[in-house]
This record gives structure tokens, C-alpha cells and sequence, in this order.
């Protein structure tokens, strides 16, 4: 296979910036929103599984029921946008790359194959059975756990190939010729366990962003029943469909079921987005060590200016959960801790602002040495010195996971101590759910971006060029194809 790679000669493949660059960008980001919600909401599923059947919730039993049936719907159409863009895409416009590339990557897409097939096997299986299971808890579970295995390994195929193509290096040299190589990539384990944390992160800002829709949705009837004449609404217990201790109002039983799915979702964002920022760091820094042109693509060239869009992105979503336990805590009765969230929301707004500094007033560094502007604005460059990643922007860093802590702990202590009325939530909190799942999905955008972005101009880094898929590797004249050395 090897000898195939170097065998191919150079040649332009005609093409347009629409044709191979923004559809791909489009297809593929496309593509990764369905399937990364099919596996972090699978994680979600089995977790409510378990504390349904350890508590006996019927929330947990309803919320789950509901994810597995939406991955019928979910699954056909994101699969059909990734059968569109492996044939449509990479084979009919950037055929001459895919074809190179899988000829050493073929057993890894091969075993993707596989687990393609098997989700597909457990997920309909599930989806078909959900009802039929109840009976079979334990199975029901472990199909689930299961699919998710499943998931988890189809990821981490796709994630080899991915830092296959940022970080082909071995001793500085590209080696596509070792399957050994290629799973202990440098930056393949980094990565998983950043898409781990982030398909987990994504699958619960869409169900929050759902369940507030929908609480918008019941207490708008609500509030229309309410002024409707001779309508007298008195809170009961609730029998059934929450569980006892909790007053929700006879009409409003399912806007306490969304004020409760809402919450619950967004907590799994709120927190692995705590930990999305010590992960990502950490990727970002094997990425500079084995790939250091991509990395000061990032960090000092024109993809510089995006990462302040992540930024802003990562501090809004912080602010957004904030204050949405400010709100609850508030409308709960507890002026402490609601002082304490506040005082946490004006930090987290300091430090965004802090945050957002560019480094340069430029397109990117290169662009002002080499116009003699590198220095301070106050020396009459367009430097800003308090806008360079290091080290005030990773102190920003650290800062917002500390100040999200707190206001986590804060809001889990004062919830124990005053268990929330389901169903009695402000309508501005539920907008800010939603505003939660809208700022994930564009985070999650931004970030393929970079990613994509930070090897131009090479598709796969040192060994086939994006520009118009050239293959840098040429066969040397006259020497047969077996004596030919691996490498350029």
C-alpha cells in the first residue's frame, strides 16, 4: 500500500473555492452535529436508565424514551448527509485525496464500517423495542451500554484518521506506512477525549434547548387557561408524573416535566464544559509539540482571530448557566446564594471582556512584522500585550473554571437545601436554555473550523497539499517500485 501512496504522480484536480473548500466545510460540520448528539445522547439515555431504575423515577423513564425516539429520525437523516459527503464529496471533488489517503487508512475505515453497522443494528433494535424491553430492564440497559461502546469506537476510528491528518509525523518525518503508528497518533487520544466530553456537552444543550421550547410552549396554554373566566387553578400534589414532595399545578404537569428535563440536560453541559477547557488545552498543547506549524496557525496566523470567537463563545455559555441558576435560586427564595451567583455572573462578564483583547490589531502576526509594527500599541505598534494567549488568556482560563465551579457547588448546595417547585420557573430562564444550545452549536462550528483550518495548506500535514489535492510524494525515476524509499 505504501508503495501505491508514492507511486501516484502530481496533478491539479479543477475545482472552485464553493466546490472544495465551502462544501466540504458545510457537509461535514453538518454531518457532525447529528452524529455527535447520537452519541453523547446515548451516554444521557444510559445514565437515566440506571437512576430510573434505581429510584424508580418516571421522569428519567419518560426523558429517555423520548432521546431513543428521536434517533430514528436523527440517525436516517445524519447518515444519509455522511453517505452524501463520502461519495458526493470526497469521492467527486476531492477524489484524487481520498483515494491517495485510503490506500494506508483502509483497515481504519474498514472497522469504522463496522461499528456503523452495529449502531445501526442497536439503535433501531432499541428504538423498535423500547416499550417491548420495559419488562427486561437490564437488557434494555445493557443493549444500551452497548450501542454506546458501539458509538464510542466508531468515533475513535474517525478521530485516527482525523489526527492522521494533522499530526502524521514521526521524528519529523510523515510516516503513513503503520497501523500501530496511526492509533497512537499524538494526538488521537487527546482529541477523543475531547469529543467524548463534547458529544456528551452538545447531546445535553439540545435537549435543554428542547425541553425550554417546550416549557415556552405549555406555559403560554397555561398563562391563556389563567385569564380565561371562572378558571381557578389550586397546586396539588402531583400523582405520577413527579414525584412526591413536589407541588406542581393540575394543568401545568408537563411544564414541570420540561422545567425538569430542561435543568437536568443542561447540567451535563454546564459541567463538562468545565472540563472541555483543561482537555482542550491539553490537545492544543500535543498539537504544538508534534505539529508546530498548525499550532502557531492557531495561535499567531489568520486562525488566531477565530479562536477570540471560541472565546466568546466559551464566556457566554458560562454567563448563560449562571444565570440561569441565579434566576432559579432567586425565584426560590434564597437571597444568599443568589447573591453569590450574582457576584459569580459579574466576574465571569469581567474576565470575558479581559478575554476578547486581540493580541494584534491586525490579520495575524506575521502580517505586522512584517509591516515593523510588532511592538506595543503605546510604542506606536499594534501590539495588545494583554491580549497574548500566554499568559493572560490561559489565566482567563483558569479563572472561569474556577468562578464556574463555585457557582455550581452554589447552586447544588441550595437546591438541597430547598428542593425546587417543578414547573414554576421564569420564562427567561427557559430562554436562556435555549440561548445555551444555540451558543454550543456555534461553538461546536467554530471549533471544526479551526481544526480543518490549522493545517492549510496540506490536507494531511507535510504529504498531500489542499491546493487543487497535489501529492507531494513522487515516484523516483527509473527505480523500481519495491526499492523505493518510504517518506518524501
Amino acid at each position: 500500500m505504501p508503495h501505491l501512496f508514492l507511486a501516484l504522480t502530481p496533478g491539479p484536480v479543477p475545482g472552485t473555492v464553493i466546490t472544495n473548500t465551502v462544501m466540504v466545510g458545510c457537509v461535514a460540520l453538518l454531518h457532525v452535529l447529528f452524529a455527535t448528539y447520537l452519541i453523547g445522547s446515548t451516554s444521557i439515555v444510559a445514565v437515566s436508565e440506571v437512576v430510573s431504575m434505581v429510584n424508580h423515577d418516571p421522569r428519567h423513564e419518560r426523558l429517555a424514551r423520548g432521546i431513543v425516539h428521536s434517533w430514528a429520525y436523527l440517525f436516517g437523516t445524519g447518515a444519509a448527509i455522511a453517505i452524501f459527503f463520502v461519495i458526493f464529496v470526497l469521492v467527486g471533488m476531492w477524489g484524487r485525496f481520498f483515494v491517495t489517503f485510503s490506500q494506508f487508512t483502509f483497515w481504519v475505515w474498514f472497522f469504522e464500517a463496522l461499528t456503523f453497522v452495529g449502531e445501526i443494528v442497536l439503535l433501531y433494535a432499541l428504538y423498535a423495542n423500547w416499550d417491548r424491553l420495559g419488562e427486561y430492564r437490564m437488557a434494555r440497559l445493557g443493549m444500551t451500554i452497548l450501542l454506546n461502546v458501539d458509538q464510542w469506537f466508531q468515533m475513535f476510528f474517525i478521530d485516527v484518521i482525523a489526527s492522521q491528518m494533522l499530526t502524521p509525523v514521526v521524528q519529523g518525518k510523515p510516516d503513513n506506512t503503520s497501523y500501530l503508528l496511526q492509533f497512537l497518533n499524538p494526538t488521537n487520544l487527546p482529541l477523543t477525549i475531547h469529543r467524548t466530553f463534547g458529544n456528551v456537552a452538545w447531546a445535553g444543550a439540545v435537549i435543554a434547548l428542547t425541553a425550554g421550547f417546550r416549557y415556552l410552549r405549555a406555559t403560554r396554554r397555561e398563562e391563556a387557561m389563567a385569564l380565561a373566566p371562572n378558571t381557578h387553578v389550586e397546586p396539588v400534589r402531583a400523582l405520577g408524573a413527579m414525584p412526591d414532595g413536589e407541588l406542581v399545578r393540575e394543568r401545568n404537569r408537563e411544564a414541570a416535566y420540561w422545567d425538569w428535563a430542561g435543568q437536568y440536560a443542561m447540567l451535563f453541559t454546564f459541567v463538562l464544559t468545565i472540563f472541555q477547557i483543561w482537555v482542550g488545552y491539553t490537545y492544543a498543547k500535543e498539537i504544538q509539540l508534534h505539529s508546530l506549524d498548525s499550532w502557531y496557525q492557531m495561535m499567531y496566523g489568520w486562525i488566531s482571530n477565530i479562536f477570540l470567537g471560541q472565546f466568546a463563545g466559551l464566556g457566554l455559555l458560562f454567563m448563560a448557566g449562571v444565570a440561569y441558576f441565579w434566576r432559579r435560586i432567586k425565584a426560590a427564595g434564597q437571597p444568599r446564594p443568589a447573591r453569590r451567583l450574582q457576584l459569580a455572573l459579574i466576574v465571569l462578564f469581567l474576565l470575558w471582556l479581559f478575554g476578547l483583547q486581540p493580541a494584534w490589531w491586525a490579520g495575524s502576526y506575521p502580517d505586522i512584522v512584517a509591516a515593523h509594527l510588532a511592538k506595543p500599541f503605546w510604542d506606536g505598534g499594534v501590539e495588545d500585550p494583554l491580549g497574548f494567549f500566554f499568559p493572560w488568556k490561559v489565566m482567563v482560563l483558569i479563572g472561569e473554571m474556577l468562578v464556574t465551579l463555585f457557582a455550581l457547588g452554589t447552586f447544588l448546595r441550595a437546591r438541597q437545601r430547598t428542593p425546587m417547585i417543578m414547573g414554576q420557573a421564569s420564562r427567561g430562564s427557559q430562554r436562556l436554555l435555549i440561548a445555551l444550545g444555540v451558543i454550543t452549536c456555534l461553538m461546536m462550528l467554530i471549533m471544526g473550523i479551526i481544526r480543518e483550518s490549522s493545517r492549510s495548506p496540506y490536507l494531511v500535514n507535510y504529504s498531500i497539499q489542499i491546493n487543487h489535492q497535489v501529492i507531494l510524494q513522487k515516484p523516483a525515476p527509473n527505480i523500481p517500485l519495491t526499492q523505493r524509499p518510504i517518506g518524501p
